[in-house]
């Protein structure tokens, strides 16, 4: 009886602990699939490629007719253009005769791709900019990079404001969220001195650190890649 009473008492005392080391684990999880993968490209679609056409004279894109089973497409039977050098989430299996995926992107016009282009006659002409074989799309694997790693490059953010100053890319949206990294930093030392003695406060202010670091990285996340 005691020793349930013991690991009772123990259950509760680490109850904060792991629900907020669960929300560490499981924010990204669940935010990054509500974030516009790819807001540019209109279509994103389940096909089977059939038949490789052709391909470019410098071999960047290869063109394939593709079967398209589910999804938004312009047509039933579509031509889609794997960009080699751009076309993110290709592998040998996503390019291959008979190999199904989803595939996102859109028409194909000068506007899309400035280069060499093939024109098939009668059949929708999609430029690809993500293959996914996976839960995931490229884009997304990436942004759950971003946010599992943002609670460590949040550390490096008062070194980060003298370069991003200088930078092309800057915005008021980057140099807002670098200035609450540095303050989340600063709030975080702070009471991590103050609670130094404890282990397991001390735990619970970094995991809270690591959920804060991930939120904050959010309305820049677009920008890291």
């Amino acid at each position: 009886m005691l020793r349930m009473n013991s690991t009772q008492d123990c259950v509760k005392k680490w109850r904060s602990h792991i629900a907020i080391a669960a929300t560490t684990v499981l924010l990204p999880l669940i935010v990054v699939p509500l974030i516009p993968s790819d807001s540019v490209s209109p279509y994103s679609f389940e096909a089977t490629l059939t038949s490789q056409l052709g391909q470019s004279s410098n071999e960047q894109l290869v063109y394939y007719e593709a079967q398209v089973a589910q999804g938004e497409a312009p047509a039933d039977i579509v031509v889609v253009a794997l960009d080699l050098n751009y076309t993110r989430g290709l592998d040998d299996v996503a390019h291959e005769t008979g190999s199904t995926g989803w595939f996102r992107g859109s028409l194909m016009t000068p506007e899309v791709f400035y280069g060499e282009q093939y024109l098939f006659f009668g059949i929708d002409e999609v430029y690809v900019s993500q293959v996914k074989t996976g839960v995931f799309w490229p884009n997304q694997v990436t942004e759950l990079r971003i946010l599992y790693l943002s609670p460590l490059t949040t550390v490096f953010a008062p070194i980060q404001i003298p370069f991003i100053l200088r930078s092309d890319s800057l915005s008021s949206r980057i140099i807002g969220t670098l200035l609450a990294r540095c303050a989340l930093l600063f709030a975080t030392a702070i009471f991590v001195r103050r609670r130094r003695s404890e282990t397991a406060s001390v735990l619970l202010i970094l995991l809270i650190y690591a959920v804060i670091a991930m939120l904050l990285t959010l309305p820049i996340i677009g920008d890291l890649y």
